[in-house]
């Protein structure tokens, strides 16, 4: 937020000290934000807010009221950082002048943190931040609003985005067969992806709230809206962001367009109904989920996302990224950048898809039954990170450290105030205690520790209606279809299978991962002892005869054999790096709902750019600078930790 002189508050005190009756407002949001109207003409009123001001607030867990930094390594996405508190900081942004802002420092440090699960360290190449509102600040349906700055240069993957609380970002064991559904039908038509993990919490299962946590026959999820995903390029220009909704389940293959192509008027690719761009916007055709049939354990989403490109000032000034979302059968999803809009898509979009060998009675066919609009309780998040977007570890060019992305402030408005992570017709808080082990440390202070939860009388009334047709449901199961329930029995049994079924997959791939790490380590030790010995023998041979410095054949002998030498050294340390390679990836990639398929290929193009590198050097050709590896100011190739 603007910095401005005020009398300063502990940390904890600053959600506390209620503006205008707002629990959850910082005293510092001016007074000309504390509403806004939509797009549909109505005005929100502000729920929450943090300008950034207090240089001396701490993110650490337990140390802010709204926001905590995890300290974990992230596995997700092929992630290559460690999250620490300490990149998180508040503080004035020299490039614009007067602006106190959340600084997201992403910087090249080799460290180590635990693994989501908490069984294991990981090392990773490079540390940033990531913010949550988990189990702290939720809200359901409104306007939010970020402003912010992105970091300069290809490869950084900034992100400001909502997470539905019954799951937590990172956190693949809460997520696998939760992210990102929004489904609650006890439909038989629908057919999976054979790699999709099944709904973990289906309409089909009759819950009891006091002993698990969860309403009966409500089918729930760990829902995704991006508000923002920047690209920034190298030279800053030709830059794009996008907006999202990551949604299972997904359509059936025939309506995903090609990648990199976009959808089609009507037919195969036509991609989903309802969807509105704005003058600059267009769809990212760089991505609409994994492709049909891929491992992916936690889940396999069609991915809706569109934005604006060629933007050549996202790095250098601060932009307004809204998203605004609406519940409910009439609802649906819009993204604004500066005030311009850019795509939305309507309830209608999340409806039933279907495609049928023909128009004959009983002809088959493939079909996705109806979705619905995320309706889960959702937590902020805000995050740099290094994976796969945007060009990845390889499109580092090693001239934007450290990486900054700032953010000056959040704001969030409502029609109707619905605050809070536990809410009656969503429950949450049992769920996550009675599964504590899968979210990694709780989440200190909660938020019905810090401000009162608000849920508006329409959520109760939608509890009560659940609860009432339960009952309805149970009445038919014992006294009209018994096959319904056996269906139903049945659908529960595939999927806890199904899910024993990735787990085994999962430790199968991690012992193969683990013994290519090991072996490739093994291989390059004794390359790298080899080299050794031949390189002390070059020595030896060279010091022995006791050349004078005037004899140019005897000159041109030693050279020879130093050569020889340093080309051993060379292809065992070309080896090594790839074994450290293979080792890293074994891993981080070695954590419950991460496939490890992708850490194959890696090491693979690992080993084929450690044989290159020695190739090029043996040639006398340098190789270009990359993330694991730098060129000196020889014709040498080094590669280094």
């Amino acid at each position: 937020g603007k910095s401005r002189a005020h009398v300063m508050l502990a940390p904890w005190l600053l959600s506390l000290g209620a503006k205008d009756g707002c629990c959850w407002c910082d005293p510092d949001t001016p007074k000309d934000a504390e509403a806004v109207t939509g797009s549909d003409g109505d005005d929100y009123t502000l729920v929450f807010s943090d300008e950034f001001n207090d240089p001396s607030r701490s993110f650490a867990n337990g140390e802010d009221p709204k926001w905590t930094a995890l300290h974990v390594a992230d596995t997700a996405n092929e992630g290559k950082t460690v999250y620490l508190p300490e990149q998180a900081t508040v503080a004035l942004d020299a490039e614009e002048p007067g602006v106190s802002a959340l600084r997201i420092a992403t910087v090249y440090e080799r460290t180590t943190g635990p693994d989501p699960s908490g069984t294991r360290q990981i090392t990773m190449p490079f540390r940033s931040a990531m913010l949550q509102s988990w189990n702290k600040f939720c809200f359901t349906g409104g306007v939010v609003e970020f402003r912010a700055r992105m970091p300069h240069g290809s490869g950084y993957w900034p992100a400001l985005w909502l997470f539905g609380n019954l799951g937590r970002a990172v956190y693949q064991d809460s997520n696998t067969g939760l992210w990102p559904w929004s489904y609650s039908e006890c439909d038989p038509d629908l057919k999976l992806p054979p790699t999709d993990p099944p709904q973990r919490i289906s309409a089909c299962q009759d819950h009891d709230l006091r002993e698990d946590g969860l309403l009966p026959f409500q089918g729930r999820g760990a829902t995704e809206l991006d508000v923002l995903e920047g690209a920034v390029t190298n030279a800053g220009s030709g830059s794009y962001a996008v907006g999202s909704v990551q949604l299972s389940p997904g359509v059936p293959a025939y309506f995903r367009p090609p990648l990199f192509g976009f959808p089609t008027a009507e037919g195969p690719g036509a991609w989903y109904r309802k969807l509105t761009f704005g003058k600059r916007g267009k769809p990212n055709n760089g991505w609409y989920g994994p492709p049909y049939g891929s491992q992916c354990l936690t889940g396999c989403p069609d991915a809706l996302s569109g934005g604006i490109t060629e933007i050549d000032d996202f790095h250098s000034r601060y932009w307004t990224y809204r998203m605004e979302w609406r519940t409910g059968s009439d609802g649906g999803v819009a993204w604004y950048y500066d005030d311009e809009f850019v795509w939305s898509m309507e309830a209608a979009s999340f409806g039933e898809y279907k495609i049928c060998n023909s128009s004959a009675p009983g002809a088959p066919c493939l079909r996705t039954p109806k979705r619905q609009v995320p309706a889960e309780p959702m937590s902020l998040v805000m995050n740099t990170a290094i994976g796969t977007w945007n060009g990845g570890p390889t499109a580092l060019d090693g001239k934007h450290w450290p990486a900054s992305l700032w953010v000056d402030y959040v704001r969030v408005w409502q029609k109707e105030e619905h605050t809070g992570c536990d809410p009656p017709d969503y429950p949450t808080a049992a769920y996550i205690e009675k599964h504590a082990d899968l979210y990694g440390e709780p989440a200190k202070p909660l938020g019905s520790e810090t401000c009162p939860p608000v849920y508006p009388a329409s959520a109760h009334e939608h509890a009560k209606a659940i609860l009432h047709a339960a009952d309805g449901i149970r009445s038919e199961f014992h006294l009209k279809d018994s096959r319904v329930a056996a269906d139903m029995q049945a659908a529960e049994a595939n999927a806890q299978k199904a899910q024993a079924e990735y787990r085994a997959a999962w430790k199968e791939e991690v012992k193969a991962a683990e013994a290519a790490a090991a072996e490739a380590e093994a291989e390059a030790k004794k390359l790298q002892d080899t080299a050794k010995t031949k390189a002390r023998d070059a020595r030896h041979a060279i010091d022995g005869p006791r050349l004078i410095d005037g004899d140019e054949a005897q000159r041109e002998q030693r050279g020879q054999r130093e050569q020889r030498g340093q080309r051993e050294q060379g292809r065992g340390g070309a080896i090594q790096l790839t074994a450290q390679v293979a080792e890293e990836e074994a891993t981080l990639h070695a954590a419950p709902g991460v496939y490890t398929g992708a850490a194959f290929a890696a090491l693979l193009a690992a080993a084929a750019a450690a044989a290159l590198a020695y190739r090029r050097w043996s040639r006398g050709v340098r190789a270009p600078a990359g993330p694991y590896e730098t060129a000196t100011t020889s014709d040498q190739y080094v590669a280094y930790e």
